[in-house]
C-alpha cells in the first residue's frame, strides 16, 4: 500500500498520504452521516433504472442496484459475504433479508458502524450482519472464508486498487466470487479541464481516484483472478444525479439551514452539497462512467 507522498499522477492515480485520505474519509462520513441519510436514504449509492422504461423512485432504484449487482455477481442464497466499504449496512441487510446471506461489513467510519448496528437490530438481522472497523486493504477477516467479496461504490475510495483486489482474493474461498460496482472514468485520455473536474469530485467525496473500467481487467489478472468480466452500466445509473440535484436544490436555497449545518458539521457541508452538481456535470460531459466487474478466485 502506498504510504509516501508521490509525484502527481493526474486524475487517474493517488497522490498524497494514505493517512490523510483515511482521515478525510472518516471526517466525511462520520460528520455527514445524518445528512447523507436525510438526502439519499439508507442506500448511499447510485440507483438502477432501465433506459427508456417508466421512471421509478430513487429509493426503489437504489434497492434495485443491490439486486442487480447481486445477480451480476451470481450471489447464491446463503453465501458468506465480505462487504468491503459497507456504509451503514443497507446492502448487507438487503442481502441477508432476500438471500439469507451472512455479511461482514468493513468500514473506516465509527459512525457508520454504530448506525449500521442500529439498523441491523431494527431489521431483525442480528447474527446475519455485523461490522468491522478496519482498513479494507488490510482487514482482520480470516483467509479463504468468503463465498463473495462485495464492493458497492467503495473501490473509488481505495488508494491502491491492486492491494484492494489482492485483499479480496485472500478473503475468498477457492472458486469464490468478487463483484465490484464503482465509479469509472471514460478513459485515460482526459483534458486538463476534465482532470480538474475529477479532482474536485475526489476532494468533495473524500475519494482516492477512479480508473477506466478496462483497467480493472488487467488489475484483476495481476491480482490472480480468473473469469474476469466487465460491464458499463452508465446508462442505468446516470439518472441518480439528475434526481439528486433536484433533491439538493431546496437545501442550497435555504441559507439559514446551510449555516446551521456549517455550525454543526463544519465546512465539509459546502463541499458535500457542491459535489452533487459536479457529479451531474461529470456524467453529462461523459467524463464519469459507472462500471461493474466480476472475477473468480481460482480453485487451485
Amino acid at each position: 500500500m502506498t504510504t509516501a507522498r508521490q509525484e502527481d499522477p493526474g486524475a487517474l492515480g493517488f497522490a498524497g498520504e494514505v493517512s490523510e485520505l483515511h482521515d478525510a474519509i472518516r471526517r466525511h462520513y462520520d460528520g455527514l452521516i445524518d445528512l447523507y441519510e436525510e438526502l439519499w436514504g439508507e442506500h448511499i449509492h447510485h440507483g438502477y433504472w432501465d433506459p427508456g422504461a417508466p421512471p421509478v423512485s430513487r429509493h426503489v432504484a437504489q434497492a434495485r442496484m443491490v439486486d442487480e449487482v447481486a445477480a451480476y455477481g451470481g450471489v447464491a442464497r446463503g453465501s458468506r459475504v465480505a462487504d468491503l466499504g459497507c456504509g451503514i449496512g443497507a446492502t448487507g441487510i438487503q442481502l441477508a433479508g432476500k438471500l439469507g446471506c451472512r455479511v461482514d461489513g468493513v468500514t473506516l467510519s465509527v459512525a457508520q458502524v454504530r448506525r449500521g448496528r442500529e439498523k441491523v437490530r431494527r431489521a431483525g438481522e442480528e447474527g446475519q450482519v455485523d461490522f468491522v472497523l478496519a482498513d479494507a486493504l488490510r482487514t482482520p477477516l480470516p483467509d479463504s472464508s468468503y463465498d463473495v467479496v462485495w464492493s458497492l461504490e467503495s473501490c473509488e475510495l481505495m488508494p491502491d486498487k491492486l492491494a484492494f483486489l489482492r485483499e479480496g482474493l485472500r478473503l475468498l474461498k477457492p472458486g469464490g466470487q468478487l463483484v465490484v460496482a464503482t465509479w469509472c472514468s471514460r478513459d485515460a485520455d482526459l483534458t486538463p479541464q476534465e482532470t480538474t473536474l475529477l479532482r474536485r469530485i475526489y476532494r468533495d467525496f473524500a475519494a482516492a481516484y477512479v480508473l477506466p473500467l478496462a483497467s480493472y481487467r488487467a488489475l484483476c489478472e495481476e491480482a490472480g483472478f480468473e473469469a474476469i468480466e466487465t460491464a458499463d452500466w452508465t446508462a442505468q445509473a446516470r439518472a441518480t444525479w439528475n434526481l439528486s440535484v433536484d433533491i439538493v436544490k431546496p437545501f442550497v436555497r435555504n441559507a439559514s439551514y446551510i449555516w446551521r449545518l456549517v455550525r454543526e458539521k463544519g465546512t465539509d457541508t459546502f463541499r458535500f452539497l457542491n459535489s452533487v452538481p459536479l457529479m451531474k456535470k461529470a456524467y453529462d460531459q461523459g467524463v464519469m462512467h459507472y462500471g461493474v466487474f466480476r472475477a473468480r478466485r481460482p480453485l487451485a
